[in-house]
């Protein structure tokens, strides 16, 4: 989605060590690699850098599957979007799970984190055809039936950006449709200080639901999980949120 807020590393972590970690998660999941593969990849990520380093940190823990909707999810029956979709670990978390291929597309505004997915699973010829890449929202109005925004909304800094965000998928969703994700974010009354490496917009649970109403949507359940605090007194959480056209 929107540009990086930073392409470095935290807390000492390298792009070595953190293409190995993700290399070896890769590798539960059934992936191997050909000998010097690491050392082409370090290669190829030195150059052009990663973008959402974030990202890297966590391919191979795709987080839609411990979302409180996502059982329910693997249930419905009509056209699924990953809204924003990263490296695909949602998209091939899907697959494992049974849903439907035809039913499965993901959208980003440019295809830099998708190819890091591809590199990683080394998978882009079995399916690159289930990502759209588009610097404008491509798809039409009640075009899906469930829409995912997985670690997105954090990550969008300008205020009319977010609203056509939130606003594109309400609009691309069918009657009846369901709008799941996740975002960073802080409890009511609490406090974020700036973090040049953290994400540009951390919500109180109050003005995350102000916007998802606002975009048109129902009032949405919601569910607050821990967050990894990287600096002292961080006070972000990560909210789950599922709402319905």
């Amino acid at each position: 989605m929107p540009a990086a807020h930073s392409r470095t590393f935290r807390d000492g972590k390298t792009l070595a060590g953190e293409l190995l970690a993700a290399m070896h998660r890769a590798g539960m999941l059934g992936v191997t690699y050909p000998d010097n593969y690491h050392e082409e990849l370090i290669a190829k990520y030195e150059k052009g850098g990663v973008p959402y380093p974030h990202i890297l940190s966590i391919l191979g823990e795709p987080r839609i599957r411990g979302h409180f909707f996502y059982a329910r999810m693997l249930r419905r029956t009509g056209p699924f979007l990953d809204y924003g979709c990263g490296t695909g670990d949602n998209i091939r978390q899907l697959l494992r799970d049974g849903f439907p291929r035809e039913l499965i597309t993901g959208f980003d505004l440019t295809g830099e984190s998708i190819s890091l997915g591809f590199d990683l699973y080394r998978d882009e010829d079995a399916i690159r055809d289930l990502f759209v890449v588009d610097k404008q929202f491509p798809f039409g109005e009640e075009t899906f039936d469930t829409i995912y925004s997985g670690s997105v909304i954090h990550v969008i800094s300008d205020t009319d950006e977010l609203g056509n965000y939130l606003k594109n998928a309400e609009k691309a969703l069918r009657p009846g449709g369901v709008f799941f994700g996740s975002t960073l974010g802080i409890e009511d009354g609490g406090s974020c200080e700036p973090d040049e490496r953290g994400p540009p917009r951390v919500m109180p649970r109050a003005e995350l639901v102000r916007h998802l109403v606002a975009a048109g949507f129902a009032h949405p359940d919601m569910v607050k999980r821990p967050h990894e605090a990287h600096t002292p007194g961080d006070q972000k959480c990560v909210f789950e949120f599922c709402t319905h056209t």
